[in-house]
Parts: structure tokens; sequence; C-alpha cells
């Protein structure tokens, strides 16, 4: 083949090149455990759903702390749970006809001792149940449950505090990951 053919040849784009924590394709079989950064990973988690649009900057507000926070999971997985909070908050805000506050995601260490592990928490306003009688509160809640169904595979647990005309928390609290004092 000449120089001229080979220059003008489409080239092919090979799905691989795909950083592999971004393919939403690949399975979910819990064999990609690795140590994760949870304030990188939430904050790339918020950057995707502005990207994609499905956020606007000014609706999330994430807080971290100091330190890096690690745990030892599947990035992918926890990363699809973040995403579910994350867009049922935002749609739980947006419906409240109000854009004064932003939903707040908050990343804490574990517990020195063991007690409990990792922990962030996404708040966020919230109508009176009597008003959240839509169609669109039935993707929210199918929202809660594919994360809740994701987290517990990793081994976690959601909870959910209401805190009456304020809004509502969404805890998540990841598995200790062994004891830092020792």
């Amino acid at each position: 083949m000449s120089a001229l053919a080979m220059a003008s040849r489409p080239r092919m784009t090979v799905m691989s090149e795909v950083p592999s924590h971004l393919s939403v394709a690949g399975p979910l079989d819990g064999t990609d455990v690795q140590s994760v950064d949870l304030g990188a990973l939430v904050k790339h988690a918020v950057a995707l759903l502005q990207a994609t649009g499905h956020v606007k900057e000014a609706e999330v507000q994430v807080e971290l702390p100091h330190e890096p926070v690690c745990a030892w999971l599947s990035r992918r997985r926890l990363e699809q749970v973040l995403f579910h909070l994350i867009t049922h908050a935002v749609n739980a805000q947006r419906g409240e006809g109000t854009s004064v506050r932003a939903v707040r995601v908050t990343v804490e260490p574990q517990d020195d001792f063991g007690d409990y592990g990792p922990t962030f928490r996404v708040r966020y306003a919230e109508r009176a149940r009597a008003e959240q009688e839509t169609a669109a509160e039935g993707s929210r809640e199918t929202d809660l449950a594919v994360a809740r169904e994701l987290l517990e595979s990793l081994g976690g647990r959601l909870t959910a505090k209401s805190h009456g005309l304020t809004g509502r928390t969404l805890s998540v609290e990841l598995p200790d990951q062994g004891t830092a004092s020792w």
C-alpha cells in the first residue's frame, strides 16, 4: 500500500483503550476489588454527572476530609452506587421547587478502632410525603433500591434518615477496613 493510501484509510478505535472504570458494559462479578480513594471517587462521580448533564454544577456540594479515605472494594460498583444516590437526591431537590440549597455529599474516614467503616452521606431537601405521590417518586425509589442492592453486594449498608421539613440524609457505611490504631 502506498503512503497516501495508508494516510487516508480510516482508523479503527479499539474499545479496550477506554479506561475500565468508565466502562459500563463490563461484568460486575466482584473480581475488580482494589484500594479506592473515596474522596477522589466522589469527585469523579460528580464530575461525570455534571459532564453528562444529569447534574448542574451548583446542585452538588462535596465536602472531603484533608486526608485520603481509602477502602478495598469494587470501584465500579461503588461508583454506580454514587450515581444512583446523587441523581436521586438531585431529582428530589429539583422536585422541591427551590434551587437555593445544594445536595451535600460528605466523606468520613473509618473509626480508628474498627467500630465502623468509612462512610459517606448525601443530604438533600425533601418534600412532605403527601406531595411525593407522583410517577417521578417511583423512579427515585428505584434508584435507592438499585443503590441498596449494589451496596449490599459490597458488604456495606444504606440507611435513610428524615429530618422533618428540613430534608433527608442517606448514609452509606462501607465494611470495616481493619483497625488503623494497631
